[in-house]
């Protein structure tokens, strides 16, 4: 199974509030029936520092990339169409992502709330990396549901950040490792059910 994820934000002549209403009650709902999606996940931002973006959304399936393919089609035509009702598509920033899980449990408090720390990197080469996942095993000794994503930009539109970080709950940032720069956002977290997923049919 592979992962993607994508950050997206209301067109100019709305608001998050609608924006995030109307991705869940049509946008996420159309994205269920026309993709082979294994998991699906709305993080919805409520507040913390501004990275420009309303919502990361978390995408597994079998095969992300030949997913990912299908937006090159009629579903594609489909789904944009939708998009234009809601979102501002010049800024569509989808990634594909090495996933680590670093504690299993369960990723969000008991109040559907969980934090992204959106990481980049301050230094050059990869030793960043390994100061990600120093940072983020901190979280996972301390409790489950920790993971981080390694993100690669696949669009015109980078992805906000070189990592995001999910902790559970609503998480401080504690020390920075000097070759990390964080911003720190909470979300509400909604996961499609599994017996609504086309691949489950």
């Amino acid at each position: 199974m592979s992962k993607s994820i994508c950050a997206l934000v209301h067109r100019p002549d709305s608001t998050r509030a609608a924006f995030q209403a109307y991705y869940e009650e049509h946008h996420a709902p159309l994205g269920a029936r026309h993709f082979p999606f294994t998991r699906y996940v709305r993080n919805h931002l409520t507040d913390g520092d501004d990275v420009g973006y309303d919502t990361i959304s978390e995408f597994w399936a079998d095969d992300i990339a030949a997913a990912a393919a299908l937006m090159s089609g009629p579903v594609g035509d489909i789904l944009r169409a939708d998009e234009e009702k809601f979102m501002d598509q010049t800024r569509i920033a989808p990634a594909g992502v090495e996933e680590h899980v670093l504690s299993p449990g369960a990723p969000t408090g008991p109040d559907g709330m969980r934090t992204a720390f959106l990481i980049a990197s301050t230094v050059p080469g990869e030793g960043w990396r390994e100061a990600a996942l120093s940072y983020g095993r901190s979280f996972a000794t301390q409790q489950p549901g920790v993971s981080l994503d390694f993100a690669q930009s696949w669009g015109t539109t980078a992805f906000p950040a070189n990592a995001v970080l999910w902790v559970p709950g609503k998480a401080e940032p504690g020390a920075i490792p000097e070759a990390l720069a964080i911003r720190r956002v909470t979300a509400r977290r909604i996961e499609t059910p599994a017996e609504q997923l086309i691949s489950a049919v």
